[in-house]
């Protein structure tokens, strides 16, 4: 009975039984894991630095579906498509075809797109858009530093550019310069020998006079 009435006498001076118990505090990294979703469909890398871009006025979602379809309409395969996370991937293919193929990928005959989109204000996206190829073979390298841009007279390059420049026409950013048309370029043929250089594709998508994006709505 005098054990019980020292528990008894302990529970009335608000001590309750696991207040003897240590306490550690929470760790700020624990806390961060609990908040946040790190998981992510796209991949640990960016676009290459001289990706074709475009500006639209849409969701990052919806733009992400509207290019995929863009792009499978002007025969780039599309095989995997993430409207949430903003991102679409080619596998290889001939760019000259629009075939899928398990060719070993060197050279200019062989190429991959990947886009990115990204949300810069209220209901508006940026498209980076790269269509990658690998003219050498270094196997004492990663695989993703090998990648280089396509030539813009590259006719998936020149495919790709026509659908980002259409984009951003059909759903332009309010105050944008519309880009100027890629259409009258034959993206199933390659640029004639001695034929001047085409400009850069990121030119020819960019909608607007200089580097600065528009302002994101509030």
């Amino acid at each position: 009975m005098k054990r019980g009435s020292e528990l008894a006498g302990t529970r009335g001076r608000g001590i309750s039984a696991d207040s003897r118990l240590p306490r550690f505090p929470a760790s700020p990294l624990l806390l961060l894991l609990l908040c946040c979703q790190p998981y992510t469909t796209r991949p640990s890398f960016g676009p290459l630095p001289t990706a074709a871009e475009a500006f639209v006025d849409e969701s990052v979602a919806r733009t992400t579906t509207l290019l995929s379809e863009g792009l499978a309409a002007d025969s780039i395969p599309v095989r995997r498509v993430e409207p949430k996370d903003g991102y679409l991937e080619t596998g290889w293919f001939n760019p000259y075809t629009g075939a899928a193929t398990t060719a070993r990928p060197l050279g200019d005959s062989v190429v991959r797109v990947r886009a990115w989109v990204n949300a810069y204000g209220e209901e508006r996206a940026s498209i980076r858009a790269e269509t990658a190829l690998r003219p050498l073979a270094n196997p004492s390298l990663p695989a993703r530093e090998l990648d280089q841009q396509a030539p813009a007279e590259n006719p998936a390059a020149v495919r790709v550019a026509r659908v980002l420049a259409t984009l951003a026409r059909r759903y332009p950013v309010p105050g944008a310069t519309p880009p100027e048309s890629a259409a009258g370029a034959d993206s199933l043929k390659p640029a004639p020998t001695g034929a001047a250089a085409a400009p850069p594709s990121q030119q020819i998508v960019k909608p607007h006079r200089d580097t600065t994006p528009p302002a994101p709505k509030p």
